[in-house]
């Protein structure tokens, strides 16, 4: 495993120490704990995005039918 040194004042070690008791694990594993859930996190948001995007594209696409539709029925086919 490799060693990563991170700086960290008082105030973050003792939340981060107090964690790990809580925790019953060790400072490493909740730092790495929570990096992987914060990525888990991220790649979730940016699925959401897309599938919203992806959303509005759709309801756009079904609305410009729709009008296509009333304009064709209007002109009587």
């Amino acid at each position: 495993m490799k060693t990563v040194t991170i700086k960290a004042d008082a105030d973050f070690d003792a939340l981060l120490t107090g964690l790990a008791g809580r925790l019953n694990t060790t400072k490493s594993r909740v730092i790495r704990d929570a990096v992987r859930n914060y990525c888990q996190f991220l790649d979730r948001e940016a699925l959401r995005k897309q599938m919203r995007e992806a959303s509005l594209k759709t309801r756009q696409q079904a609305l410009d039918a729709a009008e296509d539709l009333g304009t064709a029925d209007s002109d009587g086919l």
